[in-house]
């Protein structure tokens, strides 16, 4: 039996996934990378996630997910856009699972539970950078709640299912939403409910690793946790100077969850949790007032 870790938010979450996965690794047991692909703007001119009619040379597993390899691409409105885990495969020389989120939060959890039966996986652990998936729900500056969520309710529900799952967060406000000492105050919450299970971070082997994916792909939000761990302090821009992010030792920190323990204290897991498509959970998140990242890409399309 092995692993799957996933990057759980899209484009460079994979990134951040490595550090599980090169800690197993190097432990020499079985584990296989997996990304939800959706990218950003700049790299990808369709609004939402990209789903396998969209992938060139890569093994198709279903309309959802299918197994990329160093050759991989997309085909979007006739650009080629090659996807940050495409990136990830080529330089590490591993396929890499893609999950195309556009069945929602039941969707994704058919699809992890379909792949985990094929490939002998009997733990899941989902990755995100930047620790939104840690949101309750009515925070003013969380921006990017749709794939985070699903992601979260998917991983829920496999827990629920006796599968082991777990969910790791690292660099703390990285992606210049949420700031790191809300986060911190929310993990406090999760730890006293007794859903921490263990903190970790950053080593010299892993941060080599990042070191070289870094040169082929395209993320600010999983950069910034290996820059603090080289000696970055202080105050940096990133998203071309819309949004400003501090930098400390402590963005190199990765927090494991229980899945579970999350979702107890979100509304996001509540309002996507029993969503069948990405149009179903999106709506679900307007009734909590949200603007998602999908509504502002399709505003940006439409300017």
């Amino acid at each position: 039996m092995g692993s799957l870790v996933l990057g759980a938010g899209g484009g460079g979450d994979i990134v951040s996934a490595l550090l599980p996965f090169e800690r197993l690794r190097k432990n020499g047991e079985k584990v296989v990378l997996g990304a939800i692909l959706w990218e950003r703007r700049v790299e990808d001119p369709v609004p939402g996630p990209i789903c396998t009619n969209d992938l060139r040379e890569v093994e198709a597993i279903n309309e959802r997910v299918a197994v990329l390899g160093p050759n991989s691409y997309a085909i979007r409105e006739g650009k080629r856009v090659i996807p940050q885990a495409a990136r990830v495969a080529r330089i590490l020389g591993v396929n890499v699972v893609s999950f195309c989120i556009s069945g929602g939060a039941i969707g994704l959890y058919d699809d992890l539970t379909e792949i985990a039966s094929e490939l002998g996986i009997d733990q899941v652990i989902g990755v995100d950078a930047g620790g939104d998936i840690l949101a309750e729900g009515t925070e003013s500056n969380l921006l990017s709640p749709l794939a985070d969520s699903i992601a979260l309710a998917s991983l829920t529900k496999l827990e629920e299912s006796y599968l082991k799952t777990q969910l790791s967060v690292i660099g703390l406000g990285a992606d210049g939403e949420l700031e790191a000492e809300y986060l911190l105050q929310r993990i406090s919450k999760i730890a006293s409910l007794n859903g921490l299970v263990e903190i970790l971070g950053y080593d010299e082997s892993t941060a080599s690793l990042v070191e070289r994916v870094l040169e082929v792909t395209i993320t600010e939000a999983s950069a910034l946790p290996l820059k603090a761990f080289r000696g970055l302090y202080g105050e940096v821009s990133i998203r071309n100077g819309k949004r400003r992010v501090f930098v400390s030792p402590l963005t190199s920190v990765m927090f494991t969850f229980r899945p579970r323990v999350v979702a107890s204290i979100s509304k996001l897991y509540e309002a996507v949790r029993n969503s069948s498509s990405l149009e179903e959970a999106n709506e679900a998140l307007h009734q909590l007032g949200l603007i998602t990242e999908l509504d502002r890409e399709r505003q940006s399309k439409d300017e």
